[in-house]
């Protein structure tokens, strides 16, 4: 998808493209790894529901209902530049609503939390990169606990076991 259009406003989507980002490694001789970043909907729609939202809204991938949220879609754009200045600093764990552990990027929008949570995993297949960092989710958290209250890691530290450069 290139565009959303809600009410003849056009909202491009192309920020949201595939990229790579390199992580420098923590140890001095080590190598770098380079990763693609690819991204979710999920960073710009929010939960169906049919009671809240109009069909025009309505955005199906691989059989899941979203809503076009453009809150989200407007926070969404930093996403490439906030992914970039994160992946020199820490990873955060967390769990979700349903209890399963993740990371997170602890990142702010507009002042307000804004968490941006990944998968981070080999890249297979991928020609010149060493892992795919997968962004699943990021959405305005007001209720957020402050960074302390969360285990954190050396994003690097995190590459370099999950995914170590070859």
């Amino acid at each position: 998808m290139r565009s959303f259009n809600l009410a003849g406003v056009e909202y491009p989507l192309n920020h949201l493209r595939s990229f790579r980002v390199v992580v420098p490694a923590q140890d001095p001789l080590a190598a770098p790894a380079v990763l693609q970043v690819t991204f979710s909907n999920h960073v710009y729609t929010e939960k169906w529901d049919p009671g809240v939202h109009t069909l025009d809204r309505l955005i199906v991938e691989k059989g899941e209902e979203r809503a076009f949220c453009p809150v989200g879609y407007g926070c969404s754009i930093v996403l490439p530049q906030l992914i970039n200045s994160h992946v020199t600093g820490k990873a955060f764990e967390g769990r979700d609503s349903k209890g399963a552990r993740n990371h997170f990027f602890y990142a702010q929008a507009d002042s307000i939390s804004y968490p941006i949570y990944f998968r981070l995993g080999p890249a297979g297949r991928i020609p010149g990169a060493h892992g795919i960092l997968h962004i699943i989710s990021a959405y305005q958290n007001p209720r957020l606990p402050a960074r302390h209250r969360f285990q954190a890691i050396k994003f690097a530290r995190l590459v370099h076991q999950t995914c170590p450069p070859a």
